[in-house]
């Protein structure tokens, strides 16, 4: 049975601008591309690839990309695979596999509106499904990684179909094997999960809690639910759309520091800011000490630095939530990168704290990596 359904040879397209295909805005072009939909589609490309001695990059929804601005010299293969099937259903579970390419945000919209428990907290999260597994993506106490059963998958080396149950895909915080040790080796085809049928509220984080604390909602449906994280998303994370330029969600990971790096922090603390910031620092720790350590939202630290709203050129950290860039119209990727780099290098300098940047940068050159990421 193939991976995909079997279709023609794909339409190879030469030097498409990927501007297009990310939420950013941002990208050059891209010395071939193709859309895949298709098992033969999928491997007739792999052949051309290799003919001419190409790398092969998998583009999905764009939405955690930084593209350089030069021309990506790589054959681009961008899935457009979409659907959703029901697998199985009784009166407690839901199987559902969901291809590749659908748009995560209108599966939980479809989970939501067929009353399926567990996704209901990624709502509002721009990009495909394969990328959605990708990096894990969590929010407001959920992760992908929750229900997730299995992944479809094909090598793009040998063009050999796989089946990766959830334990075998090395799950963590932003982390699966597509973006650490199996990095590039893979297209993804479709995942399967397992949802619920009855109900699992999840509204331990506080901006859900104070949301129906102060409709006096005590057990909020599952349209509810989504439309708070909606509201809750729009207030922080401007959802990228055409006319209000684009953003790559969060650009910084957020920090775990050990008991010795939080003493550290709050030494500096003490010693550069007011009493009203240590004080704040001090509330992070008491709200999100857990056993792997302490975690600093990089949001606090940008705040903290004074950074809110710095711009170069058409690129500006976010007032609302610092830890998304937002290309304000015209940005370039050099625009964003010296915009990180400079909040990058202003907190090592001030907190002696390296904060992670969280999109993938595809096509930039080692020099151009190293001028922009190295701290000293």
């Amino acid at each position: 049975m193939p991976i995909l359904p079997t279709s023609s040879t794909p339409r190879i397209l030469e030097n498409q601008p990927l501007k297009p295909f990310t939420t950013f805005k941002i990208g050059g072009p891209a010395r071939y591309f193709a859309r895949i939909g298709t098992c033969q589609e999928l491997l007739d490309a792999l052949k051309f690839a290799r003919s001419e001695s190409l790398p092969v990059f998998v583009l999905g929804g764009g939405s955690n990309v930084l593209i350089s601005d030069e021309r990506l010299d790589a054959l681009v293969l961008h899935p457009s695979n979409e659907g959703i099937t029901l697998l199985h259903e009784n009166a407690e579970r839901i199987r559902v596999s969901i291809e590749a390419a659908e748009t995560w945000d209108r599966f939980v919209a479809c989970a939501v509106e067929r009353n399926w428990w567990g996704v209901e907290n990624l709502s509002h999260i721009p990009g495909q499904t394969g990328a959605a597994l990708v990096q894990n993506i969590g929010a407001y106490g959920q992760q992908i990684s929750d229900v997730l059963e299995s992944a479809e998958v094909m090598d793009l080396a040998t063009g050999e179909r796989k089946i990766f149950q959830r334990e075998e895909l090395g799950l963590a915080y932003r982390r699966s094997i597509f973006n650490t040790t199996h990095k590039g080796r893979y297209f993804i085809a479709r995942i399967t999960l397992q949802l619920s049928r009855e109900p699992r509220r999840n509204l331990s984080y506080s901006d859900v809690r104070l949301w129906f604390e102060k409709l006096g909602v005590r057990e909020p449906s599952l349209d509810q639910i989504r439309q708070a994280i909606i509201a809750i998303r729009d207030r922080k994370f401007p959802f990228p759309r055409e006319e209000k330029g684009g953003n790559a969600g969060s650009f910084f990971k957020n920090l775990i520091v050990n008991e010795k790096e939080y003493m550290d922090l709050e030494h500096r603390f003490q010693t550069h800011w007011n009493a009203e910031a240590l004080d704040r620092l001090r509330m992070i720790r008491n709200k999100f000490s857990e056993p792997s350590g302490i975690k600093i939202p990089t949001a606090f630290l940008i705040e903290v630095c004074g950074l809110k709203g710095l711009r170069v050129g058409g690129a500006q950290v976010n007032e609302a939530q610092p830890l998304v860039i937002l290309n304000q119209g015209g940005a370039t990727a050099r625009d964003v990168l010296t915009l990180a780099r400079r909040i990058r290098q202003t907190i090592y300098a001030k907190m002696g704290l390296r904060v992670a940047i969280e999109p993938e940068l595809v096509g930039f050159s080692p020099e151009t990596l190293n001028e922009f990421l190295a701290f000293e």
